[in-house]
């Protein structure tokens, strides 16, 4: 299951012509999602996601364990602009968990 994002991250953009961008986290685009088992009875869910603007790349990584969200810093990469600044960040992520759905496996596991 994909987290919901709600807030938003504000962006300057720094080259001739400075300009506030505003990336609202519903926008945001799932690139990877995966799990770990980190024991019998823990796992951990990892999931990459991206907003793609021809000017910039804005890319967040997020863990979750326990029903617990955490969500790194944003990682800004300029693409045509001379600079990115984060200005205000807001985002945050909820969890439903299903463990039907979110915590099989991919792969089967073999018994032998």
């Amino acid at each position: 299951m994909p987290l919901q994002w709600t807030g938003q991250v504000t962006l300057r953009i720094l080259g001739p012509v400075e300009e506030e961008v505003v990336v609202q986290g519903q926008d945001l685009n799932l690139l990877h999602a995966g799990l770990r088992i980190l024991d019998n009875d823990e796992i951990r869910h990892e999931f990459v996601y991206r907003y793609d603007d021809p000017r910039f790349e804005l890319v967040l990584n997020a863990t979750v364990e326990t029903n617990i969200v955490e969500v790194d810093s944003p990682l800004l990469d300029a693409k045509t602009a001379v600079g990115l600044e984060e200005q205000t960040n807001t985002l945050a992520a909820t969890f439903h968990h299903d463990p039907d759905i979110d915590d099989e496996p991919l792969t089967p596991v073999s018994s032998n």
